[in-house]
């Protein structure tokens, strides 16, 4: 009888055991299946060659032929969720349509031409920045937040299916227009470094960065913008530059261009202004009564009025033709370079206190 015992419990014991390997099996097995669509894609870009020899595959240490069980592929429930292959000399074009819980992509700092993740309604994030794109399709996306594509090869991009995009960067590619009409939610514009000639965000109602730096615009509406704090347009084919009614707007770079008149009026929270290298020959701020840092070296200004503000630190006036510049009662102004303006001949500090350093020749400054 306790023999019987014994032999029973042993059974139960060797049951038990067979019966837990085996859920485990299945639920690894369920972490690691794929459907079959989304398993073939992906082994279509893992089969293609890699930048520097052998294939994709390869190239991301694949063991096994399960491309769920590829480093960097994250599946839940049978389908992939997340996607990080970033930094791994990739190649090719790489096919990611129709993946219904994908979530977040990183490619970024590969040698991929291609990128087609359309109708996948889950995208959030997608980064294939520094790759060599020429094609990216994202039509579909409907959930897309942030998009980074910037250092790549592209010359147009269609956003009209990505209306909640907050983030967006395409800089360094060979863009000549871009339209972003649709992206009403978007907070972070980075475009710098293309061929934009026209660039209309009077829909961004929520933009706060705006870098549009080194392209070919010539003229940018910014009204209504109340959220805007950063600005940059430096080397671009501005001529003039009215900035008005812009409560958040902090920073303006606008140097490099052909401006003639920049004027600031109701930037009540703006602190640096740099508009050097231009052709000012106008230049003025109104209810702008927190700038600290001014810098609008090597124009053609005759006169200057900077006076009255509280928290201005430092004024570069260089290479001008000033002759009058008026920098009274500016309590915390410490510093003013004056350099290379030989016409000088009226100077006005009255009442700046904290002034230390003045650059360039003035006989008569105390």
């Amino acid at each position: 009888m306790e023999y019987t015992i014994i032999l029973i419990y042993a059974i139960m014991k060797k049951l038990a055991t067979v019966l837990v390997l085996a859920l485990s099996v299945g639920c690894a097995y369920a972490q690691t299946s794929l459907s079959k669509s989304e398993a073939k894609e992906l082994n279509v870009f893992l089969n293609m060659p890699a930048a520097k020899g052998g294939n994709n595959a390869e190239a991301l240490n694949m063991r096994g032929n399960n491309p769920a069980s590829c480093p960097g592929v994250k599946v839940e429930n049978g389908h992939v969720t997340e996607i990080d292959w970033k930094g791994h000399d990739l190649s090719g074009t790489l096919n990611l349509s129709a993946f219904p819980n994908l979530q977040r992509i990183d490619v970024s700092n590969n040698k991929i031409s291609a990128v087609i993740v359309s109708n996948n309604p889950s995208l959030v994030v997608l980064n294939a920045s520094r790759n060599d794109l020429t094609d990216v399709q994202i039509d579909g996306c409907a959930a897309l937040k942030e998009l980074r594509l910037n250092r790549n090869r592209l010359s147009s991009i269609n956003l009209q299916g990505t209306p909640l995009l907050t983030v967006l960067n395409v800089a360094s590619n060979f863009m000549a227009e871009l339209n972003i009409s649709n992206a009403v939610n978007l907070k972070t514009l980075n475009c710098m470094d293309n061929h934009i000639q026209t660039l209309d965000v009077t829909m961004c109602q929520n933009l706060k960065n705006l870098y549009a730096g080194y392209n070919d615009i010539s003229q940018l509406e910014l009204g209504g913008l109340s959220s805007l704090e950063n600005l940059n347009l430096t080397s671009n084919r501005l001529q003039k530059m009215y900035l008005q009614n812009l409560p958040s707007l902090q920073t303006v770079f606008v140097s490099d261009n052909h401006m003639t008149q920049f004027a600031a009026v109701n930037c009540t929270n703006l602190l640096d202004i740099y508009a050097a290298y231009n052709d000012l020959t106008a230049f003025s701020v109104e209810n702008c009564n927190n700038l600290a840092d001014v810098n609008l070296a090597w124009n053609d200004l005759t006169t200057l009025d900077l006076s009255n503000q509280n928290f201005l630190q430092r004024v570069n006036v260089a290479n001008n033709q000033l002759i009058t510049l008026d920098v009274t009662f500016d309590p915390m102004l410490r510093s003013l370079n004056l350099a290379g303006n030989n016409t000088l001949s009226d100077l006005r500090t009255q009442g700046d206190t904290a002034l230390r350093q003045v650059v360039g020749v003035w006989d008569s400054w105390e």
